[in-house]
């Protein structure tokens, strides 16, 4: 579903060309080759081959023909595409015919292809998969290329020419990080001769203050909704009681070294002792917090439990809202820990805690205005000699 989405967006805002890497094939050929089939925009990949053949699974390069602005010393260049991913010994995919698709090095792809692409090309641009540093070496196996645009996780580089870092000879580097929290700009200036005359980048923040596009937003809104019906669903056609999808290890059988474990027992048991900080935990927003994912519908995203309920994807920790609604919202055991042995067999300092608790879930991403000043003392549950519990 989310693949589906993916694709229907880019088609929407216009892609031409995209690089093709391990993760689109994780679903096996024949999904891949669906989804290849939906997009509007072109696939590139130099170093994903057949192993029987060594033939790239795709065109390992492609040329687009870009129009400059009115005024312009010429009226089009053109920009040749390469797509690179990393090397992976261990990745192997079936194909048709039992043939396999595998990875090789990216480097010396990129060594035998871009001289012949320069011949097609008036600029080259790499399309990168690669680890940010093995990226920077890109340039230097393969002296023709002018700008190396990447994606690898979170990795972010800097918007200027700093020598060795984002300015490889004469190649440029842009890394803009994941989860479409930047947008990265290029712009080209190129010569009367159509050769790279200088190369600007900018990341740009997409922050509140950028208005969603309407249509990519219900998408994105429709898509959130579907997935969550489809863990709902199959949950419950298993039992309202099942784990829940990637719900982690279940509960360790009686008398195995993890039953040994102290397990969830809810906030509610905490308050028959200490009903003064449990009464403010039942005014904070951390008691509701199960809520906030009931009215987003969801509830059975299993990407959003674990910071809205006690426990999830631990051994005695929280299923499901039928299976174990004691453990719903940020609960006591959230930052003090699982229970089960208090106030019994728990040790000296059990419970102790600090802000780096409240950093697993206030992340940049999840939480991009948490500020530890602003957001302790609505939860504050303790006076000074109980500091830092």
């Amino acid at each position: 579903m989310q693949t589906d989405a993916l694709i229907e967006a880019m088609n929407g805002l216009g892609y031409q060309v995209a690089n093709l890497s391990q993760r689109e094939l994780l679903h096996g050929y024949d999904a891949f080759l669906k989804w290849k089939k939906q997009a509007r925009f072109e696939l590139v990949s130099a170093n994903l081959v057949w192993q029987d053949t060594g033939e790239p699974v795709v065109a390992p390069t492609t040329v687009r023909k870009v129009a400059l602005r009115d005024g312009a010393r010429t009226r089009e260049v053109r920009i040749g595409f390469i797509g690179l991913t990393r090397n992976n010994p261990a990745f192997q995919k079936e194909g048709p015919g039992g043939r396999r698709i595998v990875t090789v090095d990216p480097f010396a792809a990129a060594e035998k292809l871009v001289p012949a692409l320069k011949g097609k090309s008036d600029i080259i641009v790499a399309l990168s998969s690669l680890d940010v540093n093995e990226a920077r070496l890109l340039p230097k196996r393969a002296k023709e290329i002018d700008l190396v645009l990447g994606g690898n996780g979170a990795m972010q580089t800097r918007a200027d020419d700093f020598p060795e870092d984002t300015k490889i000879g004469k190649a440029s580097v842009l890394y803009v990080g994941d989860q479409g929290k930047f947008l990265g700009e290029v712009r080209l200036a190129v010569d009367a001769k159509k050769a790279l005359a200088s190369t600007q980048r900018a990341l740009v923040g997409l922050t509140r203050e950028w208005p969603e596009d309407e249509a990519l937003a219900k998408l994105m809104e429709t898509t959130k909704l579907a997935i969550n019906d489809y863990n709902k669903a199959q949950t419950e056609a298993a039992s309202p009681f099942a784990a829940a999808p990637s719900a982690g290890p279940a509960a360790a059988p009686a008398g195995s070294p993890a039953a040994a474990t102290p397990g969830y027992t809810g906030s509610g048991r905490c308050g028959a002792c200490h009903a003064q900080e449990y009464d403010v935990w039942g005014r904070s927003g951390h008691a509701r917090a199960w809520q906030a994912l009931v009215k987003a519908h969801q509830d059975y995203n299993p990407t959003c439990i674990g910071c809205h309920s006690v426990g999830f994807g631990k051994p005695q920790g929280f299923v499901n809202a039928g299976a174990t609604p004691q453990l719903i919202d940020v609960g006591c055991e959230s930052c003090h820990g699982p229970s089960g042995g208090h106030p019994e067999a728990a040790g000296k300092g059990y419970g102790a805690t600090d802000t780096a608790s409240c950093t697993t879930c206030h992340t940049k991403e999840n939480s991009p205005d948490f500020d530890p000043a602003t957001y302790v003392p609505k939860v504050r549950h303790w006076d000074g000699a109980k500091a830092g519990r």
